[in-house]
């Protein structure tokens, strides 16, 4: 957790608090062939806006397994830290194991991570996913986001990927099926998230292949909102409650985006696009920061509060 020496508008101090995820908790190496090492990757998320400081531990029976980097590390506000891990198995065994994260998170301290894997002797196609999940976030309708996903030949014989298939239409990749890969090769997937109404979609996409791990299932999910208008929704509200005082008469001046965005001389920006809680303007409307705006009341509702607040957090857009 880290506390800023400098003080907001009100005089009092800004918490910034990290908050970590792990892009996992349990992976599956399938079946390896004896002294091959083949490598996946773990993200270390730290989403939000205070440094993370933490610690990741690798805990085995054998050496079978390896990372990098380990033990301490510290992450900034809306950094990720990549770490490899290698499995190489050295007999015809099933190797289990498991990582631990430790963080400074108070809501979410400890992440635990599940490894398995087998060697084997034998010619063996196998499938490696690079994600178990994606996230797509919160996007407008009409938009898309794109997220890649790798698949690798793990195994010691020719892959070979007969279908992949969505349960939902608002997701689509680049790639056709069917697809050949030999050991050691890989094959890098986009998949495009976009729709045209507004809602949460969560899916999965199939694979089917001759890896003893098929059906190999990557779960999806995403969410659209119809964006709020700044001339028809946003602009009204500062017409209606706030020229008698945010007008030409200086300081912040509520006549038009223009104006909105260059904020004031005397409090700076007025709106961080993308943050809404954290803008100026959202917290002198809630009475957080300053005397409750409009000075003089009455006080906004909370639904046109939520407008403005949603219009920020899509961006602040000039639409």
């Amino acid at each position: 957790m880290m506390i800023l020496g400098s003080c907001s508008d009100m005089g009092e101090p800004e918490v910034l608090l990290p908050l970590m995820e792990v892009d996992a908790s349990s992976l599956d190496f399938s079946t390896v062939t004896i002294g091959s090492p083949q490598t996946r990757q773990i993200q270390i998320v730290n989403s939000g806006e205070g440094q993370l400081n933490g610690e990741l531990t690798l805990i085995q029976d054998s050496s079978v397994y390896a990372i990098i980097p380990q033990g301490v590390f510290t992450l900034a506000g809306d950094d990720t830290l990549f770490a490899e891990l290698t499995f190489t198995p050295s007999a015809e065994f099933t190797y289990g194991a498991q990582i631990i994260i430790i963080g400074d998170d108070l809501g979410n301290p400890e992440h635990m991570i599940t490894l398995t894997g087998a060697g084997t002797a034998l010619p063996v196609p196998a499938l490696s996913v690079s994600n178990s999940s994606l996230n797509f976030g919160s996007i407008l309708t009409g938009n898309n986001s794109q997220q890649q996903i790798t698949l690798s030949s793990t195994g010691n014989d020719t892959l070979l990927i007969a279908s992949i298939d969505f349960d939902l239409d608002v997701y689509s990749m680049d790639v056709p099926t069917p697809l050949e890969l030999i050991p050691g090769a890989s094959q890098l997937v986009t998949i495009t998230f976009q729709s045209g109404v507004a809602g949460t979609f969560s899916g999965s996409m199939t694979i089917v292949s001759n890896s003893p791990s098929t059906p190999d299932v990557v779960s999806l999910s995403g969410e659209t909102e119809v964006a709020v208008s700044y001339a028809g929704s946003v602009q009204p509200i500062w017409n209606s409650n706030c020229g008698s005082c945010h007008g030409s008469n200086g300081g912040l001046n509520l006549t038009s985006y223009t104006n909105l965005m260059s904020g004031s001389s005397n409090n700076g920006p007025a709106v961080i696009p993308g943050n809404g809680a954290n803008s100026l303007i959202i917290r002198r409307i809630n009475g957080t920061t300053g005397g409750l705006m409009p000075q003089g009341g009455p006080a906004l509702s909370a639904t046109t509060i939520a407008t403005i607040e949603t219009w920020i957090n899509q961006g602040a857009l000039d639409n």
